[in-house]
């Protein structure tokens, strides 16, 4: 049996984007909990309500053109002879950040059956940089997961039960492994 570790990308956007350009991908999944104080101690036990649920991970940017991938509700495309667009923030307008699924897979898997899986994340828009001679441009990606129309807000492991399946990031779906 392998272990789970390496490379992983993470498919978001109609995009999958690479491990190649991806650092650490940190998520944070927890249950809440409830206390209650009696005569014979303390207690604490699951809510059976969400607490946290979030994950954050660092995209080396081959270029600024390319948070179009992450962010494409802020993006503005250019038109031709320009081949780049740009997000731009605008204190006077309503911008937010569109929500769609998230699919964290473990690139040598040949399936889904470990994939981390968000029905509907938000990206937040942080971006910090610091220039230097020595590192990359990059940009830290926060996603925060909320409920799809039938409440389910994430889901660890295989996307289909009665068959092997894989995420495809461009129906942004689980579809049947192909030989």
């Amino acid at each position: 049996m392998a272990t789970m570790s390496g490379r992983a990308d993470v498919s978001m956007n109609n995009t999958t984007i690479p491990a190649s350009l991806l650092s650490v991908i940190n998520i944070e999944l927890t249950d809440g909990t409830i206390e209650r104080s009696t005569l014979g101690g303390k207690f604490t036990e699951p809510s059976g309500l969400l607490d946290t649920a979030m994950a954050k991970f660092t995209i080396f940017l081959p270029s600024i053109d390319y948070l179009k991938n992450i962010f494409p509700g802020r993006y503005n495309a250019p038109t031709a002879p320009q081949l780049t667009g740009n997000i731009v923030y605008n204190a006077d307008t309503c911008q937010a950040t569109d929500a769609g699924p998230v699919n964290i897979h473990f690139v040598c898997d040949d399936n889904d059956n470990d994939d981390i899986y968000f029905y509907d994340a938000q990206a937040l828009f942080s971006f910090t940089s610091e220039i230097n001679p020595t590192d990359p441009l990059s940009v830290e990606v926060t996603l925060y997961p909320q409920p799809d129309v039938d409440g389910n807000v994430w889901r660890l492991g295989s996307g289909n039960l009665t068959q092997e399946s894989i995420y495809d990031s461009v129906t942004e779906t689980t579809v049947p492994v192909t030989s």
